[in-house]
């Protein structure tokens, strides 16, 4: 396993560990203004939007620290970009770093990201390149990785295993730590006002 894999593999396992020192980082050094939130939420709900719709048709399987996949997702996002999921992320991930208002820490931590879906995406997709051969090569071939409409698109015909109130109860985490992000990052700005005046 070469050192793109070896990476790829351990942010896949970590993936919802190492952001951890960042979340905590956030509100110490945020300074959050109204403009920050007007432009930052919408990029929020976007991609946790984007998110239930992904996971719709991929299911719970996103949960798990081991990678596996029993068919090749091709539907709903999918047909749009091969990783949805790293797409609604970023989207998301962008609207807090616009709330929190501080560029050096969004630079970090955009670069932080950057290493970790550089090398996560290829570790997922060389497993399903094994797994599934001739079909993930031609969906390759007429999907992006992560910029949708950059492709030769084409239609992809696979049921949704799952429907939209079972993707939102799979999301319940997520919904819980994005707004407990989005409170502290609040509570610090009003904390930190106080004391100012």
């Amino acid at each position: 396993m070469g050192l793109l894999q070896r990476t790829g593999r351990f942010f896949f396992e970590w993936r919802d560990k190492l952001p951890v020192p960042l979340v905590l980082a956030m509100p110490v050094i945020a300074r959050p203004r109204l403009i920050g939130w007007v432009f930052g939420l919408p990029f929020v709900f976007l991609g946790e939007a984007i998110r239930v719709w992904a996971i719709m048709h991929i299911g719970p399987t996103t949960r798990t620290r081991k990678i596996c996949a029993d068919r090749l997702v091709t539907s709903g996002p999918y047909c749009c970009c091969r990783n949805p999921l790293y797409l609604a992320n970023l989207l998301k991930i962008a609207g807090i770093l616009v709330i929190t208002g501080h560029p050096l820490f969004a630079l970090a931590t955009m670069l932080f990201y950057a290493l970790e879906f550089c090398s996560i995406i290829p570790y997922e997709e060389s497993f399903l390149a094994e797994k599934f051969p001739e079909q993930f090569k031609e969906y390759k071939k007429h999907v992006p990785a992560l910029v949708p409409g950059s492709g030769k698109q084409k239609k992809f015909d696979a049921p949704a295993s799952f429907d939209v109130v079972q993707a939102v109860r799979s999301e319940k985490k997520t919904f819980l730590s994005t707004t407990a992000i989005l409170l502290t990052l609040a509570l610090a700005d009003i904390f930190r006002r106080r004391q100012a005046a």
